[in-house]
C-alpha cells in the first residue's frame, strides 16, 4: 500500500492531492498532507505506517481530519480504502459529536466517525481515548479491517449484538445526541443484515 494511491481520488471538494510528503521516524513511516481541489488548506495530515513484516506489524495509517462530518466521511472510505485486509486507521477527534458519544459509552459504530469507518469497511473499533505516554498524540478512534470474510462475518455479528444491547439500554432515553445515535445504529445494522 502506497499514500500515491490516494492521488486523483474523487471528492466533493475535488479531487485528492499528497502534499509535504516526507520520511516519518521509521524507515517504514511517511508523513504527509492530504489536499482536495484546488485549495492548499490541507483536509487531513496523514502518517504511514506501511507495515514490518519481520515483527508481524501490518499498514496502518492515522488521519487528522477537517472536522467537516461529510468530508470527513469521504476521506475516512478514500484512506480506508488503500488499506489491505488487517490494516486499520487511526482517526482523530475532539470536541464533536463522536468524543460526546463515546463519553457517554456509545458503540463507537454509531458515532458519525465510527459509522464512517464502518462504512469504509472498518468492522472491530478502538477508542484511544487516553494517549500511552510515546506520541500517540490525542484522542482518536482506530477502525480495522477484517482479515478474511470468516473474519468479516464475526465481526459483523459481534457488532450487531452490541448495538442491539446498546438500542435495548438507550429505549427510553430521547435526547439529541441519542437519537441522531440511534439513526446511525439502524444504518449501520440495516447494512450489516443485508451482508452479514
Amino acid at each position: 500500500m502506497a499514500l500515491e494511491l490516494l492521488e486523483g481520488l474523487s471528492t466533493s471538494r475535488g479531487p485528492l492531492r499528497l502534499a509535504d510528503v516526507r520520511r516519518g521516524r521509521f524507515p517504514e513511516e511517511r508523513d504527509a498532507l492530504l489536499l482536495a481541489g484546488e485549495g492548499d488548506r490541507p483536509v487531513a495530515r496523514l502518517k504511514h505506517f506501511a507495515g514490518r513484516p519481520s515483527a508481524h506489524v501490518g499498514p496502518w495509517l492515522e488521519a487528522t481530519l477537517a472536522g467537516e462530518e461529510a468530508l470527513d466521511a469521504e476521506l475516512v472510505a478514500a484512506l480506508a480504502g488503500i488499506l489491505p485486509p488487517g490494516g486499520y486507521l487511526m482517526v482523530g477527534y475532539g470536541g464533536d459529536e463522536t468524543e460526546r458519544g463515546l463519553k457517554r459509552r456509545f458503540p463507537p459504530a454509531v458515532t458519525p466517525l465510527g459509522q464512517a469507518l464502518f462504512d469504509a469497511g472498518c468492522t472491530w473499533f478502538k477508542d484511544w481515548y487516553y494517549p500511552e505516554g510515546w506520541l500517540e498524540g490525542g484522542f482518536k478512534l482506530q477502525g480495522n479491517k477484517p482479515l478474511s470474510e470468516e473474519h468479516r462475518r464475526e465481526r459483523i455479528a459481534a457488532l450487531a449484538a452490541e448495538i442491539e444491547a446498546w438500542l435495548a439500554e438507550v429505549a427510553g432515553t430521547d435526547d439529541g445526541l441519542v437519537r441522531r445515535a440511534r439513526e446511525r445504529a439502524r444504518a449501520v445494522l440495516l447494512r450489516a443484515r443485508a451482508n452479514p
